[in-house]
């Protein structure tokens, strides 16, 4: 899917207000002109202002960016495209090129230094269309990427390890803060914030939730500091002469890196400046010639990375919504009841892979999208804690009720505006057979290529991790001051605006 002059629409199965709610169109600059000038249509479309002696000037089109669509309550789709410059894989080929041109004038100082972050639902989602495993995928990405001229390349998967700990540290703190009790003050339940179309739609129609949501920030936007932070640190250069670009598995990961949060003041530049799809990486190696199945295959950065050996990837366990209700329950249940159950054991039973006594899981409505998973007392079987998985805006909406009407049991929710979460982002690659059977085999197929392709590792497990709290944040680690502004973010309620364009006649 390539960007367009307005909003598309994706995914209708999954529609929530209409596109033609979106207001800036229709905004107009206001003319001090009395002259009698008019308004015409030129034979391409055009817009022409007239003036009374027939003299014309064109009018410039109206244009939306990200930002606009954030300050807009207007249109909200699982995967919103918007007209803009700056986030494509044009820029990223832009940028290198540039920096082509200042090295052979001898200006090397005047480069950026590119950095790639790969998401795991990206490397899925390209290991199952050119059947190749997703080591390998990552390696020839690699390969083609440095070639390119990039300088790093990175698995954002590792700034998912620094997202799970860190989630599961706050998940404990409200817990503890609202003394386990569900709806007694803001604290409980939390409500994941890991998807930005969520997140989106949340603070455009939704705001009463807002205070449920972790403020942890996701793994691509925990990458983005680390690489402007402390990377840059790291390299003695300026968070400006950094060129950040995530390589993301929807659309809605350039809404979020769009973000005035992520934004640095002072030297004038985002956390993440380029999000390519999954899709766009794909069409960029067709467009330049470079096929991915004949691509050689380079070793993989080992900064951000805790196998030496180059010869695994590591994945958390749990769905491709990060795996976030899985490692939560696990951390929490130790830290609070001293109940010893693995992140793994959670996803074997929640996917209906294996059975545990401790844990009870439903599916409601005999959906896989909604899903409860109940933590039982060792020795009395009582539900210790209630999580559930929120996949999709069916879902979602229901969800929203129940929280509104305080009918809401549950003290964590995995929450993703796609149907089957990440694997299915409406950035992802899609069948050569349009059919409904056909898209859902695919992303099936995606997911469990994500799920089973790499071996599983806890936060805890992964020592440069471990090094690079301490390196990054000093003796305090995460419990510092610092850790807390570098991984936590904040949200804004968008006032609701009425557009007699969004009626329905």
């Amino acid at each position: 899917m390539s960007f367009s002059g307005g909003l598309r629409l994706t995914d209708l199965n999954d529609y929530i207000t209409p596109g033609q709610e979106c207001i800036k169109p229709v905004q107009t600059k206001k003319t001090s002109r009395t002259d009698g000038s008019h308004i015409k249509v030129g034979d391409t479309g055009d817009y022409y202002e007239v003036t009374k002696d027939g003299e014309e000037s064109k009018l410039e089109k109206a244009s939306i960016t990200l930002n606009d669509c954030l300050a807009c309550s207007g249109c909200v789709t699982s995967a919103e495209t918007v007209l803009i410059t700056m986030q494509s894989h044009t820029e990223l080929l832009s940028v290198l090129e540039e920096n082509r041109r200042l090295r052979d004038a001898g200006q090397n100082d005047q480069t950026k230094k590119v950095v790639v972050t790969i998401a795991p639902q990206t490397r899925a989602s390209l290991a199952l269309k050119h059947n190749l495993s997703t080591l390998s995928v990552s390696k020839r990405m690699t390969a083609i990427l440095k070639s390119m001229g990039v300088d790093y390349v990175f698995d954002s998967a590792f700034g998912r390890d620094l997202t799970l700990a860190e989630s599961a540290r706050e998940f404990v703190d409200r817990y503890r803060s609202a003394k386990g009790q569900v709806g007694k003050d803001k604290s409980l339940p939390v409500l994941a914030s890991w998807c930005p179309g969520w997140v989106c739609y949340a603070e455009k129609t939704h705001t009463e939730v807002l205070p449920w949501m972790s403020t942890t920030r996701s793994p691509q936007q925990a990458m983005g500091v680390m690489v402007k932070d402390f990377l840059a640190k790291k390299l003695n250069v300026a968070p400006n002469r950094i060129y950040h670009v995530t390589v993301m598995m929807c659309y809605d990961k350039k809404l979020e890196a769009s973000r005035d949060d992520f934004y640095n003041d002072i030297y004038r530049t985002r956390d993440v400046d380029c999000v390519v799809t999954t899709g766009e990486f794909d069409r960029m190696l067709s467009e330049t010639n470079t096929p991915l199945e004949s691509a050689s295959e380079a070793a993989l950065d080992s900064l951000f990375k805790s196998d030496a050996t180059q010869e695994h990837l590591y994945s958390s366990a749990g769905t491709s919504a990060g795996g976030g209700l899985e490692y939560i329950m696990s951390y929490a249940a130790r830290e609070l009841f001293g109940i010893d159950i693995s992140p793994e054991a959670i996803a074997a039973a929640g996917m209906g892979q294996a059975k545990h006594p401790l844990l009870q899981v439903k599916a409601i409505r005999n959906q896989s999208d909604h899903r409860e998973i109940t933590l039982l007392d060792p020795d009395t079987h009582q539900a210790k804690l209630q999580f559930a998985t929120v996949y999709g805006f069916r879902h979602l909406q229901n969800l929203v009720r129940k929280l509104k009407s305080g009918r809401s049991a549950y003290h964590y929710v995995e929450v993703a505006a796609c149907p089957s979460a990440c694997s299915n982002g409406g950035g992802q690659l899609q069948p050569a057979d349009p059919s409904p059977a056909a898209k859902k085999q695919w992303v099936s197929e995606t997911e469990h290529i994500y799920v089973h392709a790499d071996s599983y590792q806890r936060p805890e497990e992964n020592s440069a991790i471990s090094e690079l709290i301490y390196e990054w944040f000093g003796a305090e680690g995460l419990d510092s001051e610092a850790a807390k502004h570098a991984l936590h973010t904040q949200f804004h309620g968008v006032a609701a605006q009425t557009n007699p364009l969004g009626v329905s006649w």
